[in-house]
């Protein structure tokens, strides 16, 4: 009695098992669409092209595994997927950060050359005044 207990509850922990695997597959195959809509959201295309076309190709790898019930490949096509759309993200971010900061560089660049220049006639206006005081 023991013996058979043991083994239905064993059936019923694997098939509780498997129903969260396959749970667990199709919400990481849904992350990884969300991760590359958002890269290409913010412009991994123009940026991570492998990145995100790696991402778009495991993707689609890992909806026909899920579809034919490879529930555990799928998982890890669409957990890859997610990641590769994750680094498109970051990179795109990336690579506008930099073009912000060498925007805001040239921008103090040029507000120093005009302080230098309201400077330098501050001084020859002092100049000017010392010599008309004389």
């Amino acid at each position: 009695m023991k013996w058979i207990t043991s083994l239905l509850m064993l059936v019923v922990a694997l098939g509780c098992g498997s129903k969260q695997i396959e749970q667990l597959g199709i919400e990481t195959v849904d992350n990884a669409r969300v991760s590359i809509a958002a890269a290409e959201s913010v412009g991994a295309r123009d940026v991570a092209v492998s990145e995100i076309t790696s991402a778009e190709k495991m993707l689609t790898s890992a909806e026909s595994s899920l579809q034919s019930g490879d529930v555990e490949r799928s998982y890890r096509l669409g957990l890859r997927a997610y990641l590769h759309a994750r680094i498109a993200t970051e990179k795109s971010l990336a690579v506008r950060q930099e073009a912000q900061v060498k925007e805001a560089q040239a921008e103090l660049e040029l507000r120093q050359q005009a302080t230098e220049e309201v400077l330098n006639n501050l001084e020859k206006l002092k100049a000017e005044l010392a010599a008309q005081k004389k």
